[in-house]
């Protein structure tokens, strides 16, 4: 039988974890070295809480029991449950109060490598920090301690919580069928199983997570195929044709069921496109798969994901902007505001409008300020661009009777903060011009002139300001067939005509 150290990861393997794409997807099989109960010991204990709770005789939960389907048992349990508004303690049922020792050694090791989750577990064991973060230490008055309170990783389990940037947080635990400690997210039946995969969350998840990622499973066997037939379905390899499968499916074997594995591998290379990685299991049963991550450990480099891995996330969502991809990439720029402005610049449709605006990515509190630079020389003025005002710079031409009103309305509530906070920023009024200039002429009422006139008057050369306002919003008022859009031209012409002293400038 092979030593712990043989295990010697696969190359791509190796390189995903070094990139920054590696997923772990764990199965029931790691839950239950801890000691919790396979599908069938699961679906047994549902039933005995039936009957302890007086839903079910003991004939009746006898005869559930022996459907001889355990999904189908746990199916009517569960609908039981619900009919007769009976609370299950799940938590009792999926863990045991003095877990196995083996299977507490392998989630540690599995955490050691800090990697994305995702498991069709309902168990916390994923949920609880790893060993390296729970004896982290804080520092108080020069004396090292232990951090107070619990550790949990992040945790995600119900669909909507479901999209391909949760694949750029590192130790993210997503809880593909739900959690316990929310009964209603636990995809448990048929019926459960058919809508689930037909979200299109999901689907676009596991499309993302398999054409993106390399995926590692952890804990699943052959009598959860039907499990995994869901999952690799969006596996490209296949479609593709790529010689070298890059999603890996750790099995379990005895050194007599050799032939067999063989078998095995073909099947899972050629129908899934998965490479099988096979051990011994002859010496220490299941637990063998604790001396695979052993060796593994000093192989694998789980890395985060590069500034240029989320940028070209980003790309993809960007190209590709569907309601998921847009709320995968507004999750991911909320965690990563450094993104922001690479993800604003690469906008220029439309249909990331009402987004942007709900993630408040136009509220005024990011009017940038003009900041003053002393030197050598003297005093100079920096003023910031604001890139959620290019965007709408962008769409303002084509936005139509809603979203164009509600662009005007961005336009003089920015305006009306800076003059009540005594903003002066040349390069706000510059974008701020440009957008009115663009919007369709019902979107513009009278005081909006009034709005430029502020603009014009700012301390700041305004030159650029009367230019986009002159040679763009004039001729399309004088051009109208409307009578007010020529009053407004009018009161533009006043506007742009004001003399100012050239010495109130800095």
């Amino acid at each position: 039988m092979p030593e712990a150290a043989s295990y010697i990861p696969n190359q791509t393997l190796k390189d995903a974890a070094k990139h920054g794409e590696l997923v772990v997807f764990v199965g029931a099989g790691a839950s239950m070295l801890c000691g919790s109960p396979d599908w069938r010991g699961f679906a047994s204990q549902v039933v005995g809480a039936l009957e302890k709770g007086g839903v079910l005789s003991f004939l009746e939960a006898e005869q559930l029991r022996g459907l001889g389907d355990s999904r189908r048992t746990l199916s009517i349990a569960m609908a039981l449950a619900k009919e007769r508004d009976l609370a299950i303690d799940f938590d009792n049922i999926l863990h045991p109060s003095n877990p196995a020792a083996i299977g507490f050694e392998l989630y540690q090791l599995l955490s050691s490598l800090r990697p994305v989750f995702v498991t069709t577990n309902y168990d916390r064991w994923l949920d609880d920090a790893g060993p390296e973060e729970l004896s982290s230490v804080v520092k108080v008055g020069g004396e090292a301690e232990p951090a107070k309170g619990p550790s949990k990783r992040p945790k995600y389990y119900l669909r909507e919580h479901l999209s391909s940037a949760l694949l750029a947080e590192r130790g993210a635990v997503i809880h593909l069928h739900g959690s316990y400690t929310d009964p209603n997210s636990m995809v448990v039946s048929l019926k459960n199983y058919i809508e689930h995969y037909a979200d299109p969350r999901v689907q676009a998840f596991l499309s993302a997570m398999f054409k993106n990622h390399t995926v590692l499973f952890v804990g699943y066997g052959l009598a959860e195929l039907e499990v995994l037939d869901h999952i690799i379905r969006s596996n490209e390899s296949l479609r593709t044709g790529t010689t070298e499968p890059r999603h890996f499916l750790l099995y379990a074997y005895r050194s007599t069921e050799s032939v067999q594995t063989r078998f095995i591998e073909h099947f899972f290379r050629d129908q899934c496109g998965v490479c099988v990685v096979p051990y011994c299991i002859d010496a220490k049963g299941h637990q063998e798969v604790v001396e695979v991550f052993k060796g593994w450990g000093s192989e694998l480099d789980v890395r985060d994901p590069t500034m240029l891995d989320l940028q070209s996330h980003l790309d993809r969502c960007v190209a590709s902007p569907t309601g998921v991809n847009r709320e995968a990439a507004l999750r991911l720029v909320r965690n990563r505001p450094e993104l922001a402005s690479y993800f604003i610049n690469s906008l220029n449709d439309a249909v990331w409008f009402a987004d942007l605006d709900h993630a408040g990515f136009f509220n005024v509190a990011h009017n940038p300020t003009v900041k003053v630079v002393e030197n050598k020389h003297g005093i100079t003025y920096q003023a910031e661009g604001w890139p959620a005002l290019r965007y709408l710079e962008q769409i303002a031409a084509s936005a139509k009777a809603e979203q164009a009103a509600r662009i005007a309305n961005i336009v003089r509530a920015i305006s009306a903060d800076a003059q009540k906070r005594g903003l002066d920023n040349w390069r706000t009024w510059w974008s701020l011009a440009t957008i009115l200039s663009k919007l369709p002429l019902e979107a513009m009422v009278d005081q909006d002139v009034d709005m430029i006139r502020y603009w014009l008057e700012g301390r700041f050369d305004s030159n650029m300001v009367g230019l986009e306002l002159g040679e763009k919003l004039l001729p399309r008022l004088l051009d109208s067939s409307e009578p007010t859009n020529w009053h407004r031209a009018m009161l533009l012409v006043d506007a742009l005509s004001m003399m100012r002293r050239t010495e109130e400038r800095p």
